[in-house]
């Protein structure tokens, strides 16, 4: 009796499983995608992209929801993201409340974030709430325009702005918006849980003027920036829906002062627009340059090479920061030759390096030396290439001064771009 007992459930499981298996459902048929190169897809309700410039990375897709594992290497800039795409047509409010319960096994070395990351159109933003970071803090910007207490930790509140570059739009100059933990949660050695009430920080941002747009994407994401490293998201549950009420749980806090300087700032500089052969003094004003990365740009009356004004760049807090001006397409043609110069002084009271320095597209963001000098504190030293050439394929060029070695504050001035020697 045993035996026959033992023959029909083991003949009932086995017809379980053929059907199991002809239904396509069966949990042992599932398997881990894996991708080396640029990827988007759909799987387990869950959206998934891999985008990188370049450089050496594994993006796991894990079947049962939106986990996933990556690691990177020898990379410019790489995105592995998973969650939900939208079609455009709602707002956050439209879908609801927004949250991410995440478990993440976090082991970047170097610039990383671990995030949840997306964007709007009508208006284009991309946005970031930052949760953990590798080496660096992001976003480089010099004030605040506020702060959110959520889900057990507070986070500033920032704005930044990228001119001419890569979205999901292609080449546009767009709005990033920033929640930041001021500082990282605590976890078990490089293992971090938690929640990101993702329309918490979205009403947050509304009372710092920050509107989003109608969404495109919210995603769990792991970004890498000029570094290495490695992550296993073993938990990623997006959850949306119910009614939406405006978040009742959360302390912000506005800096008003903050928020009008930033203001102020963007109506003096306005949208910059790309310049052709230029010879600049600073007398007018600014004349196109613009801040790079978090530092702040100002005509100085005091300090100057020739004439009576220069440019101040201030408030750099990392060493790429600086001052920066977009190049026509129109002339300055890859391939070909020119002429590249800018007087720089800084008076940290040390002998610092100034570098003038060439960012374009090409299959990413690249950049380029153009020119490198020692510069003793006090003097105005003279950055110049006379026969500067244009990476071939080369697009969206913008010509920056930076110090790569120091935070200090520095004057340019007499920058000039020609048709080379």
């Amino acid at each position: 009796m045993k035996n026959g007992i033992l023959k029909k459930l083991s003949t009932a499981a086995a017809v379980v499983c053929m059907i199991g298996a002809l239904a396509g459902c069966s949990s042992n048929n599932a398997k881990t995608e894996v991708f080396t190169e640029n990827v988007t897809g759909s799987a387990d309700g869950y959206d998934y992209e891999l985008w990188k410039d370049e450089g050496d990375t594994t993006f796991n897709v894990e079947p049962g929801g939106g986990t996933f594992s990556c690691e990177w290497s020898n990379i410019n800039n790489a995105l592995f993201r998973r969650g939900k795409k939208y079609d455009c047509t709602k707002t956050y409010k439209d879908l609801g409340n927004i949250t991410v319960d995440y478990g993440v096994d976090y082991d970047p070395i170097g610039n990383s974030y671990m995030c949840v990351y997306g964007w709007t159109r009508d208006p284009l933003i991309e946005f970031y709430i930052v949760e953990s970071w590798g080496s660096w803090r992001p976003p480089g910007a010099p004030m605040a325009l506020g702060t959110v207490t959520v889900d057990g930790g507070t986070y500033d509140i920032y704005k930044t702005t990228r001119y001419e570059q890569p979205s999901i739009d292609g080449t546009q100059t767009f709005d990033q918006y920033w929640s930041v933990r001021q500082s990282k949660p605590e976890g078990d050695g490089t293992k971090i849980e938690g929640t990101i009430s993702v329309s918490k920080h979205f009403d947050a941002w509304a009372k710092c003027g920050l509107e989003l747009g109608n969404m495109y994407e919210v995603a769990l994401t792991i970004e890498g920036y000029q570094s290495m490293g490695k992550a296993k998201v073993y938990k990623n549950e997006l959850k949306t829906g119910g009614t939406y009420a405006e978040a009742a749980d959360i302390t912000v806090t506005v800096d008003n002062d903050a928020i009008a300087q930033l203001a102020e700032a963007e109506a003096d500089s306005g949208t910059p627009e790309a310049v052709g052969f230029f010879d600049i003094s600073f007398e007018n004003g600014k004349e196109g340059w613009i801040p790079r990365g978090g530092s702040m740009v100002s005509v100085d009356k005091e300090n100057a090479s020739d004439g009576s004004q220069s440019l101040f760049v201030s408030g750099r807090t990392d060493n790429w920061n600086g001052a920066t001006i977009m190049l026509s397409s129109d002339t300055y043609k890859p391939g070909q030759a020119y002429k590249f110069s800018a007087k720089a002084m800084q008076n940290s009271g040390e002998e610092v390096t100034m570098k003038l320095t060439m960012q374009y597209d090409c299959d990413g963001e690249k950049y380029d030396e153009v020119a490198l000098v020692p510069a003793k504190s006090g003097e105005w030293v003279t950055l110049e290439n006379p026969a500067y050439v244009i990476p071939d394929g080369a697009e969206n060029l913008q010509l920056y001064v930076e110090s790569p070695d120091s935070l200090t504050d520095f004057y340019v001035d007499e920058v000039s771009g020609a048709e080379g020697e």
